[in-house]
């Protein structure tokens, strides 16, 4: 097995004084390092037995415990994981072993527990624990002591006499139990016959609730809501479920026909509470992103997404919230990378895969079709899937097939006011014959509410009836539907040259984010 490292991260787990020679595969010679040179930061491969005898810095017939507690760090530890007293650490799982008994930590708590093992015999402060795991100002000392009392119902510990946390009275916490190495062949025997604690309540609600989430239909959307709102009731100290639950309320106001203040202003109150039980909780600030993102507030959207993706650069929901943002800034490059990351992470998110569709259009048509198909066979059933279906059936030209399935689609949605293909526009686009007739209508269809003025400039830029386009954007732009349809499709292009398009950006405060500020991703940000 082939083990990937960060030089730096992996060599300061001994003293200053160490010096470590280390041959690379990429180089025939063998290096001197000194693991607090920080100018050394190449990235190496390592095979695993060196990895474990590098980390450890031990041979196991010889190591003795004060050895290995001086030496060890948390990307050591993440490795194959170890004993902290009786008890068996899997950080890979978030999960501690002893006997045939497994129990299961939230992750902020398995955080907490790595940082203390990483100091063992060092006292943490409470003010250092903070800023390491709860950073946000919005955080109180109350996430610090839940976590703390959490860790110890976990160990099966107290407070006096602790064996395994010691509270050290006004100043901070020590992990005080003894810790070695837990051999992972032997861990593996060992966990064959145990009894694995099914996962809490909490972690059954939040998994099934993205689940439903990300199917993108609003009766799997409420039960998700209805199935987060019990459980947040009966924890409600645990802050990924209102994180996921003011998330939740987003989803529904974009999917459902009832007004949806209401669902804004509970989303808004779930993740501000959220915050303060965790203010690292990347969730919960994605959806202060999207929030802000509705309201067309640019750069504090932007910044909550930073944030957001600062604390939890691999959740699917914050990077696909992120890529919106972007898209609509018209930063499509990045954004298209951040949408790719998501389905990466998380393959059976089809919201995700939807959003990638669109986003692929115009750079690999391939790729999009691909991304909806996707999205298709993992339950994303909606306007969106059919709108874009109908674009890509545009693009490659109508035939009976694409006319056929469109005339499907067309009795589910021609009611819907976000519907991009009703009959009189297709029969324009399939013989090219529009005229006024076509444009009196979208005007009259708007004027009645049968149909979303975002989608008007996209439909008459299509057409060629640019003025027009521009009347009808007015009319979006004061009704906050503008971007119905992304601006920056290929369809649009002549609408983009115009000079009126300046003034639109300016109107609403995008000008100053024109796409040529776009700059590749960076996770390390």
């Amino acid at each position: 097995m082939i083990c990937r490292f960060n030089t730096i991260a992996l060599l300061t787990i001994y003293k200053p004084a160490d010096v470590v020679r280390i041959s690379s595969p990429h180089s025939n010679r063998a290096q001197i390092v000194n693991p607090y040179h920080l100018a050394y930061q190449q990235e190496l491969v390592y095979s695993e037995s060196i990895v474990a005898q590098t980390i450890w810095n031990m041979n196991p017939a010889t190591s003795n415990t004060e050895t290995a507690n001086k030496n060890i760090t948390i990307d050591a530890l993440t490795i194959n994981g170890f004993f902290f007293g009786d008890w068996s650490v899997i950080t890979s799982e978030n999960r501690i072993g002893q006997g045939d008994c497994i129990v299961r930590l939230e992750p902020k708590v398995m955080q907490l527990l790595l940082i203390l093992v990483s100091r063992h015999g060092e006292v943490c402060t409470r003010e250092s624990l903070l800023n390491e795991l709860w950073p946000s100002a919005e955080t109180g000392e109350s996430s610090l002591t839940r976590a703390i009392s959490e860790l110890r119902k976990a160990l099966g510990d107290q407070r006096k006499p602790a064996r395994y946390i010691d509270t050290i009275q006004r100043v901070g916490y020590k992990a005080i139990a003894p810790i070695r190495p837990l051999q992972q062949a032997a861990s593996l025997d060992q966990t064959k016959n145990r009894k694995t604690n099914p996962p809490s309540e909490a972690e059954q609600a939040l998994t099934m609730a993205r689940y439903l989430l990300v199917r993108r239909n609003e009766p799997d959307i409420r039960q998700a809501i209805e199935l987060l709102e019990q459980c947040a009731n009966q924890k409600p100290h645990y802050a990924q479920l209102w994180a996921m639950l003011a998330y939740a309320k987003t989803v529904l106001h974009s999917y459902s026909l009832e007004p949806g203040a209401l669902y804004i202003r509970k989303a808004h109150e779930h993740a501000l509470h959220a915050l303060e039980l965790d203010g690292a909780n990347g969730l919960a600030w994605s959806v202060l992103g999207n929030l802000a993102h509705d309201d067309w507030k640019w750069s504090e959207a932007q910044q909550q997404y930073e944030r957001a993706f600062r604390y939890e650069s691999n959740e699917p929901i914050v990077l696909e919230g992120y890529a919106r943002l972007l898209q609509n800034m018209g930063r499509i490059d990045r954004a298209r990378e951040l949408a790719s990351l998501a389905c990466e992470i998380e393959p059976l998110a089809a919201s995700v895969y939807l959003a990638l569709g669109w986003m692929m259009l115009d750079s690999n048509p391939d790729q999009s079709l691909q991304s909806l198909i996707k999205a298709r066979q993992l339950g994303a059933q909606t306007l969106f899937t059919d709108n874009l279906e109908c674009l890509i059936h545009h693009r490659k030209g109508w035939d009976e097939q694409s006319i056929f399935l469109w005339k499907q689609m067309n009795q589910n949605r021609h009611n819907d006011s976000c519907w991009l293909w009703p009959d009189y526009f297709l029969d324009a686009m399939i013989d090219n014959k529009f005229n006024v007739n076509v444009t009196t209508i979208i005007r009259e269809r708007i004027q009645l509410g049968q149909l979303n003025a975002g989608l008007a400039p996209l439909m008459l830029s299509m057409s060629g009836d640019i003025d027009s386009a521009y009347d009808m954007t007015y009319i979006a732009l004061e009704r906050r539907s503008y971007f119905a349809v992304s601006p920056w499709l290929n369809e649009m292009k002549t609408y983009r040259s115009d000079a009126r398009f300046e003034q639109v950006l300016n109107s609403i405060g995008l000008a100053e984010h024109h796409p040529n500020y776009s700059k590749p991703i960076n996770r390390s940000e």
